[in-house]
This record gives structure tokens, C-alpha cells and sequence, in this order.
């Protein structure tokens, strides 16, 4: 894939001035698509679940979250007395463009947030310059986010953000009783470690809602309800502890579960921290983690061909993306400048630019059940002991209940579960009956969360049960399953998917090493995936997959290890995983032996009891 040549690829991100500048071509290409008075961004005409009349005001509202801490830190924007204009026409019910009145669950909820920081963070620019007529039309429409019921999630978060700002300004639609029941069942969401459950698994709501809004919340609240405030300030602390293992040096982040064409949405957490003042991790730190991973993002083809932000991850694909993914979604991405907003002699801007601190080569996050391994080559790996929504969103198996997910090599997402190739392929077992229909892991009991392993136990079918353990082996890491069944099964496991064809190279030839019937490593000039089978019981493959399922490479291959499994059998299948940057130097597979009776598996002869 090659990124179109637009200018933000161009911009050294270093300081504040700089930032400005990458954000202002992201809005470069904004200002000619506002329409219905300025009220809308139309950036294309695919859907969501909710009408395309609201999904221009989401593409409208999302802008704000950069315009915002843009104007408030002494910038500007070309286009914004255009935007500006739209926030009068939106919300004038006797206008040809207003958004329309709310219902229940309303999408609109959803955007009022971002004109809430608005009002919050620049009054000057969104509620002085206003007449009195439009300010009771403003905040008429706000105020119906308290009288309808919404989501039971971090969308309570969007009304609190709302009546923050009727507090901040005096109005009468404050609901405060609302607010403190809302924030209620806020706080009965949170876990331990940082982390809230948000009623999903735990993913990337975390970093960039439930702890961005929380943050914002301390910040206007901290005098009002200290108390609360300073909780919220504490998990902050925690998180931040947690989440750095999700990065790598160069900048990325490993993706998973939801949302994800939200992109660097996940570091708006680190910028919060410094507009809250809370310094969760060294100034220095919390910096190089902002500025590495947007200058990473701005190297990917995540633009169009006009500048405008795609659906997608690592490159335009509505394959990935979820139900209430429209044209404009991908703008929430703007929370990440909210630093923006802060002075050049804050702490944040006057710090030197610093590198990751020393993060434990493999690390254990209970809450979340997982074990980050950091790689010699810059890449994390999550091993997933298993989450599942309640929830059946789109590509649910894949974004939460793969084994294994990769910031270099992410993951893929299916097309079909009909015809293996179509599955995506990576980093699960997938089992059938018929050799045809694939069925992967989902619902699933998580039994054991060590530092050594992971361990769950899922049924594909009804009379099937697997016992699943992960075990980090360095570079790689090994997969014990235990299969009892009372079908007959056709079981297909596959290790990482890596590129195929780079950008316009002419194609290469796919190099096998480490080539025998239960063991391959499949070598390109830019990565190596391999996986093995110590028993020596399965047969390996290498598989292509449908093109555009991977988050990052829009071809791929994966090797394979496949075995039938007679009805009325206990089996058992190991495999060792692993994948990396092609350095021309081998890795040395490391020796696999399990003892079942014992529960213990020899890894290059060091004992782990299981």
C-alpha cells in the first residue's frame, strides 16, 4: 500500500506549533464539504444504522474536538466562522437545517458531548458571541439529553459532559440530580488497575472515553466534588500504568476489540492527563507516547485521495468497521489534541521528548486478563486468555477473542465463515464439521490469569469442549488445547498473518524455512511468521486469505496447521506461534514437551506447572 503524498506527511512533529500544523491539515480538506448551512460534514454517502442526516452532524460535532483546544490554545482555522455558523443552524428548530429533536438512544447524544467541551474550554468562541435567542436554542436542544433514556455504558458520560457545561454557564436545564446518578453508575463500572468494564470487555473505551471524560470532569469539578475528582485521578495513575505496555517504541499501539477506526483516539488519555495537570507518567514520557504515535499515523494510508480520514485501521476499509461506523466517524480521533490547549511553558511542551521507560519483557494485566510480551524487533504481542460482549457487534470473535493480537501484525477480521480462507485465518483455531463452516472461539469461561499462562475453556459446539492455554515463550508463544468431542472435527489453526505484496514492488516469492510436514516458516524480505507442531500430529499449510480482513496489510499470508479429529476422541494440539521483522537472522524455535498427567510444559526445559 502507498500513502497518497498529502503535506501532514511532512510535518516533524516536535512541538506545539507543529501539532497545530498536522491538525489543521487534517481540517484542510473539512471546510469545502460543510453543508446544510454549515452544519453538516459530508464526506461520503456510505451509512451507519442511524440516518445519514445524523451522521453529518456527527461528522460536524467531531471536528470539534480538535477545533476546540486548537482556538483555545490561540490558533485558527480557516474554515471555522463556517463551522461556528453551523452550531447556530443546527440547533434553530425553526431553521431549514436544524439536527432535529432527540429520542431515546439517539446517535445525537452522542455528538452534544464535543459542543459540551466547546462550552466548556472556549465560551468565548461558542456561547458569548451568541444571541439570546440562539442561546435558548442551543441549549434547548442540549437539554433533551436529560429527558430521554440512553445507553447504559460510557454514554453517561456525554450527559454529565452536558450538564457540566449548563452548570459552568448558569443555565437552567442543569439536571444535577440526573448528573450524580449518572455518575453513579459511572463509578460502579470501574474494576481495579485503572480499568472500567463499561459494561463491554475491556478495551479502547478505557483510554479514550471512560478516562478522558473522567479526567475532564476533575478538571471543572475538582473544587465542586473533590472527592470524586480525585478518584478519578487516582485510576487515572493506575491506567496509565497499565495501558504503556500497549505500546510500541516506534509509536503504535496493539489493536483490539471495538472501534478501532478511532485510531489515535486511544492516546486523547495521555492528553487529558496533562489538561488535568496529573502527571501519571514522567512529562518526557507522556510526550514521546503523543508525538511517536501520530507522526506513525501520518505515515499510513489512512487519507484519501482529497486528505479526508478513511474508515479504517492501518489503511481504508469498511471491512473492519462497526455498524455505527459512518463517513465521519473517524474524527473522534481529534480528542488526541486536546494538549493543544495548554500553554508552551506547561510541564507537557516543556519537557524533552523521551523514550518509553524500561517495561518487563513479559507482563501480566490481571483486569483485562492478558500477557503483553515486548519483542527484540519493537513489536507487542497480546496473549488473550478471552473476552466476549454480550453485545454481537460486528466481527465480535475476531476483535476480542483471538488468542494472540499484534501492533506490528494486528489482526484480521472474516468476510465469511464459509471456506476457511475467507475466515481471515490468524492467530485462532478454527473447528468444523463439515470441512466447509468454521466456527472460532467466542463465549468463552476464562479459568486461569497467571503471570506464566492463560487459560479458558470455550464449546464451538454443543458437544465439544477445549480446554485453551497460552503460554509467552519469547519471541513466540505456545497453544496447549485440550479437545474433547462427540463429532467428528476438522480443526485448522493459523499463526500471524504477514504482508504478501508490498505497495507497487513487484511481487516476491514466498520463501518456506524450517519446512516440514508439521512445521514452516513462511519468510518474505520484510517479515517471518512460523508456527509448529511439537507432537507432530497436524499437517502444515500456507493460506491466503480473502484480501482486505488484516487491520494492517491488505493481503496476506498465514501458515496453517490442520488435523480431523475422530468422533468420540480426547485430543491433544500444541502449537508454537510466532512472528517478526525479517533481519536475514534465524530465531531458534524453542523445544516443546508437555506431560499431560502432570500438567506441566517444557519450554526449552524450563518447567511450567499448569
Amino acid at each position: 500500500m502507498v500513502p497518497y503524498g498529502h503535506e501532514i506527511r511532512k510535518i516533524v512533529i516536535k512541538d506545539r506549533t507543529s501539532l497545530a500544523a498536522t491538525l489543521l491539515e487534517l481540517l484542510a480538506p473539512c471546510r469545502g464539504v460543510l453543508v446544510k448551512g454549515g452544519s453538516g460534514l459530508f464526506v461520503g454517502n456510505e451509512s451507519a444504522h442511524y440516518s445519514q442526516q445524523v451522521a453529518l452532524l456527527e461528522g460536524w460535532s467531531r471536528l470539534l474536538w480538535g477545533i476546540v483546544p486548537l482556538r483555545s490554545g490561540g490558533f485558527s482555522w480557516d474554515g471555522q466562522d463556517e463551522h461556528m455558523a453551523g452550531l447556530i443552524a443546527g440547533t434553530d428548530p425553526e431553521g431549514p437545517y436544524y439536527w432535529g429533536d432527540v429520542g431515546d438512544y439517539d446517535q445525537r447524544m452522542v455528538e452534544m458531548a464535543a459542543i459540551a467541551l466547546a462550552l466548556l474550554l472556549a465560551p468565548q468562541y461558542y456561547w458569548d458571541p451568541l444571541t439570546e435567542r440562539q442561546r435558548e436554542n442551543l441549549c434547548t436542544w442540549l437539554g433533551m439529553i436529560n429527558l430521554h433514556e440512553m445507553s447504559r455504558n460510557n454514554w453517561l458520560f456525554f450527559r454529565v459532559l452536558v450538564n457540566l457545561a449548563f452548570e459552568q454557564l448558569g443555565r437552567k436545564e442543569f439536571a444535577p440530580e440526573l448528573m450524580e446518578e449518572d455518575l453513579l453508575e459511572l463509578e460502579s463500572m470501574y474494576a481495579t488497575d485503572g480499568w472500567y468494564r463499561d459494561h463491554y470487555p475491556f478495551d479502547n473505551y478505557n483510554p479514550l472515553a471512560m478516562q478522558y471524560y473522567a479526567l475532564i470532569y476533575s478538571v471543572y469539578r475538582r473544587e465542586k466534588d473533590p472527592e470524586r475528582a480525585g478518584r478519578f485521578t487516582e485510576r487515572a495513575k493506575l491506567f496509565a500504568q497499565q495501558h504503556i505496555h500497549f505500546f510500541t517504541e516506534e509509536g503504535p499501539f496493539v489493536p483490539y476489540g471495538r472501534s478501532l477506526t478511532y485510531r489515535f483516539a486511544v492516546i486523547s488519555f495521555y492528553g487529558a492527563c496533562a489538561f488535568a495537570g496529573l502527571e501519571v507518567l514522567p512529562w518526557g514520557v507522556l510526550k514521546g507516547i503523543v508525538l511517536r504515535n501520530l507522526r506513525w499515523w501520518f505515515q499510513q494510508p489512512i487519507f484519501d485521495r482529497d486528505g479526508f480520514l478513511t474508515v479504517g485501521y492501518g489503511y481504508p476499509s469498511r471491512a473492519m468497521a462497526e455498524l455505527y461506523n459512518a463517513p465521519g466517524s473517524p474524527y473522534w480521533s481529534l480528542k488526541s489534541y486536546l494538549v493543544l490547549a495548554l500553554e508552551d511553558d506547561h510541564p507537557f511542551w516543556r519537557a524533552k521528548e523521551e523514550p518509553l521507560p524500561k517495561l518487563k519483557r513479559t507482563a501480566l494485566l490481571r483486569q483485562p486478563g492478558v500477557i503483553m510480551q515486548r519483542m527484540d524487533d519493537d513489536d507487542v504481542v497480546l496473549l488473550n486468555a478471552g473476552q466476549y460482549p454480550k453485545f454481537h457487534m460486528a466481527h465480535i470473535a475476531e476483535k476480542y477473542a483471538k488468542f494472540a493480537y499484534s501492533a506490528h501484525y494486528a489482526f484480521s477480521t472474516s468476510v465469511s465463515y464459509y471456506d476457511f480462507e475467507k475466515c481471515g485465518c490468524d492467530s485462532m483455531l478454527y473447528v468444523s464439521d463439515d470441512d466447509q463452516t468454521w466456527r472460532p472461539r467466542r463465549e468463552m469461561e476464562v479459568i486461569s490469569v497467571t503471570e506464566r499462562y492463560l487459560r479458558s475453556i470455550w464449546s464451538p459446539f454443543d458437544d465439544v469442549a477445549i480446554t485453551t492455554t497460552l503460554v509467552p515463550a519469547g519471541t513466540f508463544h505456545v497453544r496447549i488445547h485440550e479437545i474433547d468431542t462427540k463429532r467428528k472435527l476438522y480443526t485448522k489453526e493459523g499463526g500471524f498473518a504477514i504482508e504478501k505484496y508490498r505497495g507497487w514492488e513487484i511481487p516476491v516469492p514466498i520463501e518456506k524455512r524450517y519446512q516440514g510436514e508439521h512445521f514452516l516458516s513462511i519468510v518474505l524480505p520484510w517479515d517471518v511468521s512460523h508456527i509448529s507442531d511439537p507432537l507432530l500430529k497436524r499437517k502444515v499449510s500456507l493460506v491466503s486469505p480473502a484480501p482486505n480482513l488484516n487491520l494492517m496489510f491488505s493481503t496476506t499470508v498465514v501458515p496453517v496447521l490442520s488435523l480431523a479429529i475422530e468422533a468420540g476422541e480426547s485430543a491433544l494440539l500444541i502449537a508454537c506461534v510466532g512472528a517478526w521483522r525479517n533481519d536475514d537472522a534465524d530465531k531458534p524455535v524453542p523445544s516443546i514437551r508437555y506431560d499431560a498427567r502432570e500438567h506441566t510444559v517444557y519450554i526449552d526445559d524450563q518447567a511450567i506447572d499448569l
